[in-house]
């Protein structure tokens, strides 16, 4: 599939998008809004105001391809759950087209501890 190439980005639109959107909204949407160069083949994300759909636009090398997937049960992740981001891995975008929720760990640098640093006894290293 062509979303399997090395060096392919995948960008998110940050609102969520009236899904009656088509070919000439989203790629308006894409160029203007978003700054994008579409022959450079990347995917633009847009999410429904609902959460229940979502659509996708890249070019393929011979036109624009548009990709749009309506969940059954639950509902895709909203945009305020990408934490700023506007970009998302490959291995990230699979997860969410299948429905999961994509979460970072936070890292908080006041729970890390310092290693304690020690001295071995003499003659305790490997021999040679």
């Amino acid at each position: 599939m062509f979303l399997e190439r090395k060096g392919l980005r995948i960008f998110v639109y940050r609102e969520p998008i009236d899904m009656r959107c088509g070919f000439e909204r989203l790629h308006s949407l894409c160029v203007h809004q978003m700054q994008a160069i579409m022959d450079q083949g990347h995917v633009y994300l847009f999410f429904g105001k609902n959460r229940k759909r979502i659509k996708s636009l890249c070019y393929d090398g011979t036109g624009l391809v548009l990709m749009a997937k309506r969940i059954e049960r639950g509902s895709f992740m909203s945009h305020s759950e990408f934490m700023g981001r506007n970009e998302i891995t490959q291995e990230e975008f699979k997860l969410i087209f299948h429905g999961s929720i994509v979460r970072k760990p936070i890292l908080d640098r006041s729970l890390s501890t310092q290693r304690e640093s020690f001295a071995l006894p003499i003659g305790s290293g490997p021999s040679l």
